[in-house]
């Protein structure tokens, strides 16, 4: 066995012994993603995405996304993502949740071989029922860290798993300041890429989200779905 196949092999019983592990399940739920990019010189890159979100046993609408950012490749191993996302989360009562993010991403790779290992790192601010709430226009941070773990098993097929912990830097509602300068949420993802053609391509993921450190603590299973086509 290859030394990056003995590596590739550790992380994932390593993720799998964390998944395992997760504790105060309450729920399960789907996400479905649609993805166009398009490429716009060799740097950068436009990318919108729209997802749909459900909750309680995939019976319950949770929310609705759209993101619309830049992908620019600094170099081969760097590169910057600016985005803006607009929310609609559904409440228990039937209306609708607006809510306003802007995210900034670094990502940096490396190969080894058949392995790609990166890290993105995220500083995400939020507000949600800007114009209907005392507290619309106070932002919500955080900073995101995510490292993925991909293995090329050929030209078109790719396994990989990620796992990421958000750090809650500020959040001006509800229960938020108590837990302010803290890490309080994990995910961890095992998934598959497929490569269909130059164009499209699908990615077929399960992730378990873990929340820690809180009051109410929630742990949530995911299956995914997502298409992205290139254009």
């Amino acid at each position: 066995m290859t030394c990056t196949k003995k590596i590739f092999l550790f992380c994932a019983f390593y993720l799998i012994a964390c998944v395992a592990n997760a504790q105060d399940v309450k729920d399960a739920g789907m996400w479905a993603t649609f993805t166009i990019q398009k490429k716009i010189n060799k740097r950068v890159t436009l990318v919108v995405d729209q997802e749909l979100r459900l909750r309680e046993n995939f019976q319950r609408i949770n929310l609705f996304y759209t993101n619309i950012g830049v992908d620019y490749k600094a170099n081969k191993w760097l590169k910057v993502s600016p985005t803006y996302r607009a929310i609609q989360k559904k409440r228990f009562d039937g209306t609708f949740s607006y809510r306003h993010r802007l995210m900034l991403d670094l990502t940096l790779k490396k190969k080894f071989q058949k392995i790609t290992l990166s890290e993105r790192v995220r500083y995400q601010i939020e507000v949600q029922d800007l114009y209907t709430s005392k507290k619309g226009k106070l932002p919500e941070q955080f900073l995101r860290l995510k490292t993925d773990l991909k293995y090329n098993l050929n030209d078109d097929v790719t396994p990989y798993i990620s796992c990421e912990l958000r750090y809650q830097i500020h959040s001006p509602r509800g229960d938020g300041p108590v837990y302010d300068y803290g890490f309080h949420r994990i995910r961890n993802v095992a998934g598959i890429e497929y490569q269909i053609n130059k164009s499209n391509s699908i990615n077929l993921y399960y992730l378990i989200q873990s929340e820690f450190n809180i009051s109410d603590r929630e742990s949530i299973y995911i299956l995914g779905l997502a298409y992205t086509l290139t254009l």
